[in-house]
């Protein structure tokens, strides 16, 4: 594992665009990570906003740079973040802990985390991967805004929690698996990003051009596509074209 180059920072518009910026000038490493205290801008799928306010989330950018990952493959990098920020979610909380396509945690139902995965590609090969991420610590209440209930780790566990403390614990569960994955080992990878995937097997409701329908969600490709079964075919769809129905999470 590498050594973990961490950069606090009290406040900043969005902890992906500072550490691009470092990308860019050549500043960083592979393995560093940049912790915002506060994002005034922390964004999430599909351009919304990710609340991101003092000492209640951890809120931090993940520097990866794999070594001749094909970009046709580039969503198993975001499985095996997603499995990562599971089995550190796992650690802390005996609650049921699913990976939400794309790139949502649950927490018994409920949304505890989000990733937010942008590449830097250089001919067919990614040249560098940030992972945001962004965790539910010591929120006591929960807007009601969203379309999908939250909840905080401090609801699940009355306890309180430092994000700096917790970004280290964090960065040992994303190395392991990022670890097994670039030394080979993708089919365990996926194994674990399946056995955690939400709804999966189960009918479920979807929307597709402001139309429902339901499916059976059977898993996710490489390319981050979403494999449903309706009326018996399964066909790949793409995120945000389908989504799953707000009223069906």
């Amino acid at each position: 594992m590498p050594e973990m180059n961490l950069i606090v920072l009290t406040s900043v518009d969005s902890t992906n665009n500072y550490l691009q910026q470092l990308v860019n000038q050549e500043l960083a490493a592979e393995g560093t990570v940049v912790l915002a205290l506060e994002q005034l801008k922390g964004r999430g799928q599909r351009g919304k906003v990710w609340e991101s306010h003092p000492g209640l989330g951890l809120y931090c950018s993940v520097l990866f740079q794999p070594p001749s990952w094909h970009v046709e493959k580039q969503f198993v990098l975001n499985k095996a973040v997603a499995v990562g920020v599971a089995l550190y979610l796992e650690s802390r909380t005996a609650a049921d802990i699913r990976i939400k396509w794309p790139n949502d945690l649950m927490a018994d139902g409920k949304k505890i985390a989000g990733v937010l995965i942008e590449n830097n590609v250089r001919g067919s090969f990614l040249s560098s991967v940030i992972a945001g991420i962004g965790i539910n610590l010591n929120q006591q209440v929960m807007s009601d805004q969203y379309e999908t209930r939250a909840t905080s780790l401090f609801l699940l566990n009355r306890l309180q929690y430092d994000a700096e403390t917790e970004v280290q614990e964090l960065f040992r569960f994303l190395w392991q698996v990022y670890r097994q994955l670039i030394s080979g080992e993708k089919e365990w990878v996926e194994a674990q990003y399946m056995h955690r995937l939400y709804k999966q097997g189960t009918r479920a409701a979807f929307t597709k051009e402001d139309e429902v329908f339901f499916g059976v969600l059977e898993s996710v490709n490489d390319n981050g596509q979403a494999l449903i079964t309706t009326d018996g075919i399964t066909q790949p769809y793409s995120h945000p074209v389908v989504r799953y129905y707000a009223s069906g999470y």
